[in-house]
């Protein structure tokens, strides 16, 4: 299949909008209090899962508790539905408990979309075989803030509880798209609805309780209610295109209705569907892998992320890219954004190990030093001989790029020799990106090594070059690695665009809205968004006792989380001693109550993979008594974060200033007033990335009593007055 000649955003290819995440209303003391927006929902009296979070964490001091149980709009036994659509009260239901959870309304398409597809799949329902099944009305996935239009609970012909996943559409017509796994709705280039519910099942499958440790079975289907052109079923269910998603999640359109409603039996129609929807109404999430424990297993080939909507759409993308290029020669720029916990490094090691599963000649690219020193030390047990087999011994050493895991430098440095020595460059953390290729003196002095823009040098160096950013992480003075820079360069050269967005969210306990709000609060967007505060979706507490936070965080590290304390760089940083006390604690305060700390050691930039802090702080869990630093944390995550902002970045009045004097990052202080740009921008930038490190929560410890007072104003949803 051939790539379209423009960019997927613009015109014929622009992607849908997709649904935003679902904050859902406060905490209810009592699980039998029902407030009155929830009255469209039948609630089961069934025995709730755990919360997420563990109970030891409350009594460790954390304020920080996961409400129990999966977001809906609707839940009701099948003849109530059945009643409630042929009253014609569903859709008003529907938005009435849209509003009092979003605080606004739904869009009018949403709202036609529920009239008219909620009222064909009652007509199949209607069938007595399926009386005994329930049904849940927009349900959210877990993690992220997705929804799957219904989702029918039962008993399957095993006796097993089971649900069954429907996707809802009103198409009429589709045409062929020059995408994999997506097909043309008006001009509009869409996943195949088979494959849309397949990601769906696969995010329930993996990450709800109800399916992990409850034992539901779970499948999925499509009622395309209003679909009877002959040409486009058969492109939706042609095997040359689709293989057998189609069978494995089978499409029923307009003249099936009775061939569905055999199938929906199957699934669910051998006993009632009360337990397996409590277990879903009442189940909770489990946390997504973390990055760096699944590298290995995933660069093997023993392991491949789920992948949902615009990330599977974004990774066929650029497989089929890569495909064309070695068919035909073409070359192309795949240009991927997104904010923290999006997915982006995720995705970069999937394809990363999909190309060498390919034998693609196929390196991952990174401006962080800490993160390629991370994924060295984890692959290093066998990438020297997988790099080898894929790019051959000769080449290899033609090539100056040792490692599989390597830096936009080497990569450039191999595209200012040669054009197409690559078939990837997965080039991630790419708002990390420099000018030009250069060496830097101890003095401070910078010396060009080319002329030519290093991004042109990337992309001259591979048939496709997969550039994963977020416009809002450049935290050095320098870094180029904006998404504007990438689309001219890609015009300058005449190489074809294709540009993707990811809003999902992984990090953070899977809440867009708790990154909506740290936006905010740092002046990248208007509006503080609380919903993640009203969920419990995730923990953010600020503290004002240095101490305090410290036991709190050592605390869940007894428990088996996984924590680490950062800080904004407003501490000098010691050389390494030689006496008992080989750490200066150079993290000190009089403000911290006694508390101190040494930031991460330095071992020496030679140091191999293993031995260098960078792997050190991020594995070894002794490293927890060491403070982390923007450069040693942007790229990873953990449970739990500390963080200490410091007074380079602080609040006042109605504006945030950046105060140098406070800083003690020579380089980053240099840099700034070298280059001009403004020093708040880059220090907004730094907060935010320390404030996304965490999983499931972050202590915040802020020095300045200005900026505090607005932090904790924001998380009130006010204004911050100013302190005397």
């Amino acid at each position: 299949m051939g790539l379209p000649q423009v960019s997927p955003l613009a015109g014929s290819d622009r992607l849908e909008p997709l649904p935003r995440e679902l904050p859902v209303a406060g905490r209810r003391k009592n699980r039998n209090e029902r407030p009155a927006s929830e009255d469209v929902s039948y609630e089961d009296r069934a025995e709730a899962s755990p919360p997420a979070t563990p109970s030891a964490a409350d009594s460790a001091g954390m304020a920080y508790s996961v409400t129990p149980g999966t977001p809906h709009l609707y839940r009701a036994p099948v003849p109530r539905f059945l009643d409630d659509v042929d009253a014609g009260s569903l859709p008003g239901l529907l938005e009435a408990r849209f509003q009092a959870l979003e605080g606004e309304s739904p869009s009018e398409g949403e709202v036609t979309a529920w009239k008219h597809s909620l009222r064909a799949l009652a007509e199949v329902l209607r069938d007595e075989r399926l009386r005994r099944s329930e049904i849940f009305v927009e349900l959210w996935m877990p993690i992220r803030g997705r929804r799957c239009d219904a989702l029918l609970t039962g008993t399957n012909l095993e006796g097993h509880l089971s649900a069954v996943v429907v996707e809802l559409k009103q198409w009429t017509r589709v045409d062929k798209s020059p995408w994999r796994e997506e097909v043309s709705v008006m001009n509009d280039s869409r996943p195949h609805p088979s494959a849309q519910v397949r990601d769906y099942v696969g995010f329930l499958r993996y990450y709800h309780s109800a399916f992990v440790q409850d034992g539901v079975h779970i499948t999925g289907c499509v009622w395309l209610h209003g679909m009877d052109d002959p040409r486009s079923i058969a492109l939706l269910r042609n095997p040359d295109a689709f293989g057998d998603l189609f069978r494995e999640y089978p499409l029923f359109v307009k003249r099936e209705q009775q061939r569905f409603a055999d199938w929906l039996q199957e699934q669910l129609g051998h006993g009632e569907g009360t337990r397996a929807a409590g277990l879903i109404a009442s189940g909770h999430t489990r946390p997504s892998e973390k990055l760096l424990d699944m590298v290995v297993r995933t660069i093997q080939g023993e392991f491949e992320w789920r992948l949902l909507d615009v990330q599977r759409q974004a990774y066929l993308r650029i497989v089929t890219a890569v495909e064309e290029g070695r068919a035909d020669g073409s070359r192309s720029v795949v240009l991927v954004k997104g904010g923290p916990g999006t997915g982006k490094s995720v995705l970069a090691l999937q394809l990363l190990a999909h190309g060498a599963n390919k034998h693609w000649r196929v390196v991952h690219a990174t401006g962080s030093q800490a993160f390629q020193t991370n994924l060295q030390g984890k692959t290093i047990a066998f990438s020297e001989a997988l790099h080898k087999k894929l790019q051959g011994v000769r080449f290899k050493k033609e090539l100056p790029v040792e490692q599989i895991f390597c830096t936009f430098a080497d990569v450039a440095k191999a595209g200012s020799r040669q054009a197409d020595v690559l078939d990837l460059v997965v080039a991630d953390e790419a708002h990390r990106l420099w000018d030009y290729r250069r060496v830097k003196f101890p003095n401070g002095k910078i010396r060009r090594l080319s002329d030519t823009p290093m991004l042109e040098e990337l992309i001259r160096a591979s048939r496709v070059t997969a550039f994963f950013l977020d416009d809002n992480q450049a935290v050095r003075a320098g870094e180029i690695g904006q998404s504007s820079v990438v689309r001219e360069a890609a015009k300058r050269l005449g190489v074809r665009l294709v540009e993707m967005e990811l809003d999902l969210q992984f990090r953070c306990g899977g809440s867009e809205s708790y990154i909506r709000w740290v936006d905010a609060l740092l002046g990248f967007r208007e509006g503080a968004d609380l919903a993640w505060r009203e969920q419990g979706a995730y923990a953010l507490q600020v503290e004002p006792d240095m101490v305090k936070l410290d036991q709190r965080l050592r605390a869940l590290r007894n428990q088996g989380y996984r924590s680490r304390i950062v800080a904004g760089y407003c501490w000098p940083w010691s050389p390494v001693g030689t006496g008992p006390e080989r750490l200066v604690r150079d993290v000190k305060d009089k403000r911290f109550g006694g508390w101190s700390a040494p930031w991460i050691e330095k071992t020496g930039q030679g140091r191999k993979p293993l031995e260098n802090q960078y792997y050190r702080w991020a594995n070894e869990d002794e490293y927890y008594e060491q403070v982390g630093s923007i450069y040693s944390v942007q790229g990873f995550e953990f449970d739990y974060v500390g963080v200490i902002w410091g007074e380079d970045l602080v609040w006042r009045k109605d504006h945030w200033e950046a105060d140098l004097s406070k800083n003690k990052d020579k380089t980053f202080k240099r840099d700034v007033r070298a280059s001009g740009e403004e020093a708040a921008t880059k220090l907004r930038n730094v907060y935010r990335v320390l404030l996304t490190r965490g999983m499931r929560g972050t202590q915040l410890f802020i020095l300045d009593a200005e900026t505090r007072a607005h932090v904790e104003s924001f998380l009130r949803g006010q204004r911050a007055t100013r302190v005397a």
